[in-house]
């Protein structure tokens, strides 16, 4: 009886054993699948089809040529603007730096971005045409050292998708070289794009190609632009950054309404991804690596904010201003610059809106005759 009794109990205990076996694996299993589901929405297959264009099937830039007006060229595979610099806003993109630096009391830069035609065969004056800009910007300052030019650092990637073929902006692997010569320039050690991680996210009409579309109604100039091959979004983010920001917006109503989500929307592309489109200002989250006290002050405009992944890898926070609707920023700046301890304000925006009132609604108040627009 005992032995049956025996039996009993050691048959119980092995079922158990068994059935707890079959839980933890069942858990773990659960668990992988989890994270494959969760990795497959960051990491989709289409990684290596893109080349360093953009385009697929490792296709070269195209030389055929849809369209060349005064003011934009349009490739097969690629749109871009020309005969955008105007020296005649420099002035005004001098003085509305002078009267920041004064406002502010603290170390301000201004970052005019190039455009992509600086980099195309055949328009070397838009090249010319930028560092005439920047020198007469520079010489406008008693330290030229305010204005940051990015196009040496940009030059050395040139063979890379630094800028979109569709849209008029650079990537944020171009925003991540923009970002060095900040770096540089404030003393901080220079970033190594391979410390962060890559996710690429396809595909999507940049605003150029968007805007062509709507433009041109030639039935072969529209089938051209309709043809031409939509291009991937790539993010590039520190697998340790919080990615956290509290975004103001004005809402359907017209009141203000504050959100907080990720700063990197990875469910977005180009440009509207990162941070938002239509937000009045962002307060991002960040590392805080550089080790150093005071944070930073970002006044950009759609490629400027394309920095902001790497920016919030050095300071704890980093408050960026939409420049173009941010119209109360100067009348606020006071109790910014105090409540988020900014040490450094960067006004980061394409060269061909830098100086251009209508185009500067944030910045437009340090001037009496800039308005809000």
């Amino acid at each position: 009886m005992k032995k049956n009794k025996t039996a009993e109990v050691f048959l119980v205990l092995l079922i158990l054993i068994v059935m707890s076996a079959g839980i933890l694996i069942l858990q773990k299993g659960m668990e992988k699948l989890q994270n494959v589901k969760q990795e497959s929405v960051y990491v989709p297959e289409t990684r290596n089809l893109y080349n360093n264009y953009g385009l697929k099937n490792d296709q070269s830039l195209s030389k055929i040529k849809i369209i060349e007006t005064q003011d934009q060229v349009i490739y097969t595979d690629r749109i871009f603007n020309i005969n955008q610099i105007s020296e005649d806003r420099i002035s005004y993109a001098a003085d509305i730096m002078k009267a920041l630096q004064k406002k502010s009391g603290k170390d301000t830069y201004i970052m005019p971005i190039p455009q992509r035609a600086v980099f195309e065969s055949g328009y070397e004056t838009e090249k010319e045409k930028y560092s005439d800009f920047i020198e007469k910007l520079e010489a406008s300052f008693s330290d030229p050292s305010v204005v940051l030019n990015p196009l040496s650092e940009l030059e050395k990637h040139q063979d890379e998708y630094i800028y979109f073929r569709t849209g008029n902006s650079w990537t944020m692997r171009g925003a991540f070289y923009g970002a060095q010569v900040i770096f540089g320039e404030l003393g901080y050690d220079k970033e190594n794009l391979d410390d962060y991680r890559e996710y690429v996210f396809g595909n999507f009409k940049g605003n150029l190609l968007l805007e062509a579309l709507g433009k041109y109604t030639t039935d072969e100039i529209k089938k051209g632009i309709e043809n031409m091959e939509e291009e991937p979004f790539y993010i590039y983010i520190n697998g340790s950054n919080p990615n956290r920001e509290e975004l103001t917006f004005e809402n359907k109503e017209g009141q203000l309404q504050t959100l907080k989500r990720q700063t990197i929307q990875f469910n977005g592309s180009g440009n509207y991804a990162v941070i938002g489109s239509s937000y009045k200002h962002s307060i991002v989250e960040g590392r805080g690596k550089g080790q150093r006290k005071g944070n930073l002050l970002l006044i950009a405009d759609t490629r400027g904010k394309m920095m902001i992944s790497y920016l919030s890898e050095i300071f704890e926070k980093v408050y960026v201003s939409n420049m173009y609707e941010d119209a109360d920023l100067i009348q606020n700046l006071d109790e910014i610059l105090e409540k988020y301890d900014i040490e450094y304000i960067i006004w980061a925006q394409d060269v061909a809106e830098t100086g251009n009132r209508s185009y500067m609604n944030a910045l437009n108040p340090l001037l009496k005759e800039g308005g809000n627009g």
